[in-house]
């Protein structure tokens, strides 16, 4: 009997720490938090996979039934409903991953993991045109440079073939930020943003309502008129 009531004190007290573990109540930042990460999660990329013919070619196979989901899921991984241009930037940022060429053979495998990890890469850059979806692929061959010039810093133990790979790597992460940069300015073209701020009028005086031109024209307001 003894036993039987240590155990069950046991299961209680332990039943009892999980429930401590599971928290109740969720603050709005958390909230937030974890709405966007669902959000991400539920913006799944599309699915490579290797598939064997009867004939015994080797081809990939994107994974899913629902072929307007899929093509909507391309569109958002390259900028483009180009299948030809899909398959085409498809290829060259797979390219860009080491350990898919081994001995002058393809090793399928690998380029599927590499296809899946660009896909995944792309769905979060998320490009919104056929020049968005070029530069992304360029990002990510820019990354995978600059990490295998560092990843040979670390490994060699010649000091002159590792400032080499740490000059290659530095040089690679200033495009890759470059890079970035233009990715912005180009999301943001045609936007002009004109902020005022503390707008003093004295005694006697009058604010000027107008537009600011940004070419160097000046101020064109309600005033303007007056004083031709």
């Amino acid at each position: 009997m003894a036993k039987k009531k240590t155990k069950k004190k046991k299961a209680r007290s332990k039943a009892k720490g999980v429930k401590d573990l599971v928290k109740k109540e969720y603050t709005e930042e958390e909230k937030a938090r974890i709405a966007n990460y669902l959000e991400r999660v539920n913006r799944k990329p599309i699915k490579y996979e290797r598939l064997e013919s009867r004939s015994g070619n080797l081809h990939l196979h994107s994974m899913g039934t629902d072929k307007a989901l899929q093509m909507a899921k391309l569109l958002e991984a390259f900028g483009t409903p180009d299948v030809g241009l899909q398959n085409y930037l498809l290829i060259q940022v797979g390219g860009t991953f080491s350990g898919v060429l081994s001995s002058g053979k393809i090793d399928y495998d690998k380029m599927v993991d590499c296809f899946n990890k660009a896909i995944a890469i792309l769905n979060g850059i998320q490009p919104k045109d056929e020049i968005e979806g070029m530069l992304a692929v360029q990002m990510i061959g820019i990354h995978n440079m600059a990490m295998e010039c560092i990843d040979r810093a670390m490994r060699t133990k010649r000091v002159d073939h590792m400032n080499l790979y740490i000059n290659g790597g530095t040089k690679l992460s200033r495009v890759f930020a470059n890079q970035m940069e233009v990715l912005k300015k180009y999301r943001g073209k045609g936007q002009q943003k004109i902020v005022v701020e503390h707008v003093h009028v004295n005694e006697g005086g009058q604010a000027i309502v107008g537009v600011v031109n940004p070419g160097g024209g000046g101020l064109r307001g309600s005033d303007d008129k007056k004083h031709r």
